[in-house]
């Protein structure tokens, strides 16, 4: 199981940390984190087990401990 995690800001101090619902493979996770990602939307996919890196968790990462 997977998930999309999106986070963004709306103009406050904290950015907004949204987790989506959980897909049964990982290709079904990619293609929503593309389709964010064409949004402008800063996203990392999560395993239900550990959190799988991507190559822009780092960023978003950043951003949430700023919280």
């Amino acid at each position: 199981m997977f998930r999309v995690i999106t986070t963004y800001r709306t103009g406050g101090p904290y950015p907004v940390i949204e987790k989506g619902p959980w897909h049964p493979d990982r290709q079904n996770a990619e293609t929503w984190a593309d389709r964010l990602r064409t949004l402008g939307y800063v996203v990392r996919i999560e395993s239900q087990f550990n959190a799988v890196s991507e190559d822009n968790s780092a960023l978003a990462d950043a951003l949430a401990s700023m919280a």
